[in-house]
């Protein structure tokens, strides 16, 4: 393998710009088709507006002798780039998951909010002297770094509907139950043990305490996928009666009876 990567950074108006110049290929025959559903567009958006990091991306550069220009192509992050350039033309509106950029498109942002967009920095690892069959072994090589998903990690890639959202999102308010009480390791959580729990919580509630597992949470999640009618009260109760911190209490002997299986 001749080639090797050279780490840079590019602003979003850089690949605006490449896009509207034809500079930018996306879907190159290594590359998967685009695949991304509203609610992962937004929450990639939603990270670029508030500055959160999101991951790099990989393109190869090739001199085009026709048209004497450059061609960046794009090996890993299509769908990023996608999701991006489509929202900064105007292809679709963020989903409430954006909270106050609910229903927004690029064009109704402030000027300032337009500005940290367009300047968002994107990490890019550029391959140089790369041939094809060089491009093939790194994007081979990205592929076959990932780590084999627990069931946690599995539900929350497969759903994306309200009750996804919701466990997601009382997992992220009730972190006292994580940092201060250290129900979940920092560890677990990173495997999302808290969302993992959270939804068990959320099961008892409206289900009743039912045996556990991967597979009757997977099922919590499925039923819930088209729409979640019940999730202001559902919230409300795990909120004020009980507090999540008796949740605990309650549950762990239902886990020490296996009722509830840690996933």
């Amino acid at each position: 393998m001749a080639t090797e990567s050279i780490l840079e950074q590019y602003r979003i108006h850089d690949f605006v710009s490449w896009n509207e110049n034809k500079e930018l290929e996306l879907n190159p025959y290594f590359q998967r088709r685009s695949v991304w559903d509203p609610q992962a567009r937004t929450l990639l958006i939603d990270s670029v507006l508030r500055r959160m990091p999101v991951p790099k991306i990989y393109m190869r550069t090739k001199l085009d002798t026709r048209t004497r220009r450059s061609v960046r192509e794009v090996v890993d992050g299509q769908q990023r780039l996608r999701a991006i350039l489509g929202f900064a033309n105007g292809e679709y509106a963020l989903t409430r998951r954006a909270q106050e950029f609910a229903g927004m498109r690029y064009d109704d942002l402030s000027e300032e909010q337009q500005e940290r967009f367009l300047s968002y920095p994107l990490a890019v690892d550029s391959l140089v002297n790369a041939s094809d069959s060089d491009v093939l072994e790194v994007f081979a090589r990205l592929n076959s770094y990932t780590v084999t998903l627990v069931a946690a990690e599995k539900r929350h890639a497969k759903f994306q509907g309200d009750f996804k959202w919701a466990v997601h999102g009382a997992a992220s308010d009730w972190k006292v139950l994580w940092e201060e009480y250290q129900i979940v390791a920092g560890r677990d959580r990173l495997r999302m043990g808290d969302d993992s729990l959270m939804a068990e919580m959320y099961g008892i509630l409206l289900n009743g305490v039912t045996d556990g597992g991967a597979p009757k949470l997977a099922a919590l999640y499925e039923s819930h996928e088209d729409a979640f009618p019940d999730e202001k009260k559902t919230r409300t109760r795990l909120d004020t009666r009980p507090r999540p911190v008796e949740w605990w209490s309650f549950s762990t002997p239902c886990r020490s009876a296996g009722l509830i299986m840690p996933q």
